[in-house]
Order: C-alpha cells, then sequence, then structure tokens
C-alpha cells in the first residue's frame, strides 16, 4: 500500500510564523496595557466633619450612583472597605451591606475608613478599556491627636499636639479619562459639604495665631505697667538713704515675684488657646462617643483655664498700679 505524504511549501511556515507573532504582540499589549500605571487625581479636606453611618452610607450610593453614570459592567465593579481602629487592628469587606454589620459596640474609637471602588469601562470609539480606582478616606482628627499624644515625649504639652490641623477627609481617583475622573472629585466636595461641621469662632482663630506670643508680650507689658505706676507714685519725703536701700531690694523682689505670677498666668491662657479644638471625628462605635465626650470635656476645661488665666492677668494689672504704696507702707511700718 502506497503511502501518500502532502509536502508543505515556504508559504506554510510564513503562516505559522505570523500565527505566532500575533499572538505574542497581543499578549504583550494585554501585559502593557494591564500593568499600566493610571493618571492620579486627589484632594484633601482639613474640615471639623463629624461623620456617623448614615454620612457614610450616603457617601456609598452617591459613589454608586457616579460608577453606574458612566455605564460600566456591574460584574466589573470591585469594593472594598477598611476600618482601622486606634490599637492597630483593621477590619475589611468585601461589600458595604458585609459592613454595616460591623461590630457597633467596639470600645477602640474608629481611626479611619478606607473605601475603595475598582471598575473598567469600555470605549467604543478608541476599542480599548479605561480602568479606574475611587478611593474615599474619612479621617477621624480626635483619634489621631490621642495617638500622637500617646506617642510623643513627656516633654512635648498637649495643647500643642491638639493645635495640630491635621487632614480629615481624603479623595483619591486613579483614571484613564481626566474629564471622568472630576466628576468624582466633585462628588466628594458636595458630600463634604452636606456633613455636619464643628466650627471654631473666628475670635478664637484669631487668638491662636498670636498665641504663642501672649506670654512673652504680656509680661513685657505687666513690667511696663509697673515701672510707670511705681515712677508716678514716687515722692522726694519719702527717700533718705536706709529707706532707698529698702525701696530698691523691696522693688526688686515684687519685680521678680509677680514676673513669675504673671507668666504662670499668661502661659495658663496662652495654652488655654492653643489647647482648645474643634473637634473632628467618626461616630460610629462606643469607643468613638467615648473618646468625642473626653475632647469635648477637655474644651469645657481650656475655657475655664482660659477664663482663670484672665482673671489672674487683670489682678496682677491692678496690683501694679498700687505697687508703690504697699512698698513704702512695707517700709514705714
Amino acid at each position: 500500500m502506497t503511502k501518500l505524504v502532502e509536502s508543505q511549501g515556504e508559504g506554510s511556515n510564513s503562516s505559522l510564523i505570523n500565527h505566532v507573532d500575533n499572538a505574542l504582540d497581543m499578549y504583550f499589549q494585554i501585559h502593557e496595557k494591564v500593568n499600566a500605571r493610571n493618571e492620579e487625581i486627589q484632594k484633601s479636606y482639613k474640615n471639623n466633619i463629624i461623620v456617623n453611618f448614615n454620612d457614610i452610607e450616603e457617601l456609598h450610593l452617591k459613589t454608586m450612583q457616579s460608577i453606574f453614570s458612566l455605564n460600566p459592567a456591574r460584574s466589573a465593579i470591585g469594593i472594598r472597605i477598611a476600618i482601622s481602629h486606634n490599637e492597630g487592628d483593621v477590619e475589611k469587606f468585601n461589600s458595604f451591606e458585609s459592613f454595616k454589620k460591623h461590630n457597633k459596640t467596639s470600645p477602640n474609637p474608629t481611626a479611619s475608613i478606607n473605601m475603595v471602588y475598582t471598575f473598567t469601562l469600555y470605549d467604543a470609539e478608541s476599542n480599548n478599556f479605561e480602568n479606574y480606582k475611587i478611593l474615599n478616606q474619612i479621617r477621624s482628627r480626635v483619634v489621631e491627636l490621642k495617638q500622637l499624644e500617646n506617642e510623643a515625649p513627656a516633654f512635648i504639652s498637649k495643647a500643642i499636639i491638639s493645635s495640630m490641623v491635621t487632614i480629615t477627609a481624603r479623595i483619591v481617583v486613579e483614571y484613564t479619562d481626566y474629564v471622568k475622573a472630576r466628576h468624582f472629585t466633585a462628588m466628594f466636595d458636595e458630600w463634604i459639604k452636606g456633613c455636619d461641621e464643628n466650627k471654631m469662632s473666628g475670635v478664637m482663630q484669631w487668638l491662636k495665631l498670636f498665641s504663642h506670643h501672649i506670654t512673652h508680650f504680656g509680661q513685657i507689658l505687666t513690667f511696663a505697667m509697673l515701672g510707670f505706676f511705681t515712677v508716678l507714685a514716687l515722692s522726694d519725703e519719702f527717700f533718705d538713704k536706709i529707706s532707698s536701700v529698702k525701696f530698691l531690694v523691696a522693688y526688686a523682689s515684687v519685680f521678680m515675684v509677680l514676673g513669675g505670677v504673671v507668666k504662670y498666668f499668661l502661659r495658663k491662657l496662652e495654652l488655654a488657646i492653643d489647647g482648645y479644638l474643634a473637634i473632628s471625628y467618626l461616630d460610629l462605635n462606643k469607643g468613638d462617643s467615648k473618646l468625642k465626650l473626653e475632647y469635648e470635656n477637655r474644651n469645657k476645661r481650656s475655657i475655664l483655664d482660659g477664663v482663670l488665666g484672665v482673671i489672674g492677668v487683670v489682678v496682677i494689672g491692678f496690683f501694679t498700679n498700687g505697687a508703690y504704696d504697699i512698698i513704702k507702707w512695707f517700709i514705714v511700718n
């Protein structure tokens, strides 16, 4: 039996090579597309927002509405929610429904929430896929400051730490199309404006700008008043040699003591201003409520310390007016 073998010409080898080349080109194109880094836009906020669960749910719904408006494939939308606590533990959820079931009785305050959304769009005009990643981050300022206080050296005052203004919210968008990315930052802006906010009075904001000068210039003013009123009250008949020496010793002592006392009250006033905080926090569990109450009580103490500082400075101011008469009475008697 004769066996026929069909020989293949050079054209068939060329076809095979072309097929392999096309497959490699497609592989490299896919690899390049998957590993390509998107452009990024981000915006941070320092507003003193107060965020509860309803606000978080509203942000989630707004984000999903913005995503759906771009007509992505629903199966291509990924959601990842992570809650960080001040003790370092992190809870992660793959859906908002799972997040709604998280432990609301936890004693550990919520440090931050990261809400990550990933999705892909198909652009029919360019015949390309567009990848997007949205990060909505909300931070608790009181938790962040509490952690800083626990980690800071002992010589750093809590009032100084409390005066720090930290970021409370942030959105990061990795995008292919800038116009579509701006849609999400505008949505986040609108959400921030809708949150409850703890406003600080204009007077307190102004005082915070100059609080670090209060002790220094307050002492200078006190000494100037002491010298001015003493010079006005001087009389020639009082000063013989012995009385002059006694007066100088007494006046120097009053000068030193008064300087120390006024510095104490001025420093108390300065720390009270620096320590007052327009609190911003997440209110999601019992730990958040306790920490919020702690900082509210701190603010009340700051107000009380400020009032005591002002009263002390005023009393010393009146004392400088009569310092000469007091010293004179002490020397004579």
